[in-house]
């Protein structure tokens, strides 16, 4: 388990994540299930951002960290994974590269896959048409989108989520 990145961040030396934080109003009636969510990101802040805000809205969810595909592939051979938020672009490779190492543990586990990037939807069209890939959220979205992205695969395989319109109120005060 030495390969795994988990990360315990001391926010005292983040005072725009905080004052984010304190801003955002996360609370919702939406009850999903329970489950992990792998984040594979290389940026030490952006990680902390979507883990402190997706904490604060999926709060069922446990999250486990990577920062490059050779730190997420024991994650994902080793733990039941039911989400992987992925960065596109990782210091020894691309999502895809995980995508192809992992593919035995994502399609054993069903892991459900959304793509996390700097690029615009156009270029990712390559990465958008694979058949592992649920979803696409651009950085500059923000984390009302990652959010929204993440609910919708929910509300795919779990009948009982809210309906698109019951979430909007709560997402729109996310931000």
């Amino acid at each position: 388990m030495s390969d795994l990145l988990y990360v315990t961040a001391d926010f005292s030396h983040s005072q725009k994540l905080r004052a984010f934080m304190q801003q955002a109003n996360w609370h919702s009636n939406l009850t999903l299930k329970s489950g992990v969510i792998l984040l594979v990101e290389d940026h030490d802040i952006y990680r902390e951002v979507v883990r402190a805000a997706l904490g604060k809205y999926l709060p069922h969810f446990r999250m486990v960290e990577a920062d490059s595909v050779a730190a997420a592939l024991p994650v994902l051979s080793s733990h039941p994974v039911d989400f992987l938020l992925i960065d596109m672009t990782l210091p020894d490779g691309l999502a895809t590269d995980l995508l192809d190492q992992g593919a035995y543990f994502i399609t054993q586990q069903g892991v459900k896959v959304i793509v996390l990037s700097s690029h615009s939807s156009a270029d990712m069209l390559p990465v958008l048409s694979r058949p592992d890939v649920q979803g696409f959220v651009s950085k500059e979205q923000g984390l009302k989108a990652l959010a929204e992205a993440i609910t919708e695969v929910c509300r795919a395989s779990t009948p009982e989520v809210p309906a698109s319109g019951e979430l909007e109120p709560a997402l729109e005060h996310a931000l």
